[in-house]
């Protein structure tokens, strides 16, 4: 399997909000100056789930997980294996139109350690949708 490659997001220079990449403006603030940047590929879960009965076109089981990833910048991803425990180390991985997470060894203090879940809600500003 080949190295992880960084992950393509875009940051407000109005707000300092943080998104994945998407057409328009920032959806936190409404401004048009934002900036791409790329993330190291390497997040921790927060949640992950199996669905048995997935709406179509999707196959049973059908596996999702939550990664944060530096930055608080956070991805839904489909879970091609077993599924990963909540604080696990994983890598996240485009694959056209989706994201995929797999298990992975992340280089050293590159996130945070096993077992340890982020403070969700205080790792990232309340939302506040644009005006």
């Amino acid at each position: 399997m080949s190295a992880p490659v960084s992950i393509l997001v875009s940051r407000c220079a109005s707000c300092h909000g943080r998104f994945l990449p998407r057409e328009g403006p920032c959806p936190r603030c409404g401004s048009r100056s934002v900036t791409p940047v790329e993330l190291p590929p390497f997040g921790v879960v927060l949640a992950a789930i199996e669905l048995t009965a997935p709406a179509a076109p999707w196959t049973a089981p059908h596996r999702l997980a939550l990664v944060e990833l530096e930055e608080s910048v956070r991805i839904l991803g489909l879970v091609p294996g077993s599924l990963p425990g909540r604080g696990a180390r994983v890598a996240v991985a485009r694959d056209g139109a989706h994201y995929v997470i797999s298990a992975a060894e992340a280089p050293a203090g590159s996130v945070r350690g096993e077992g340890e879940s982020p403070a969700i809600g205080r790792s990232r500003p309340p939302f506040e949708p644009p005006r």
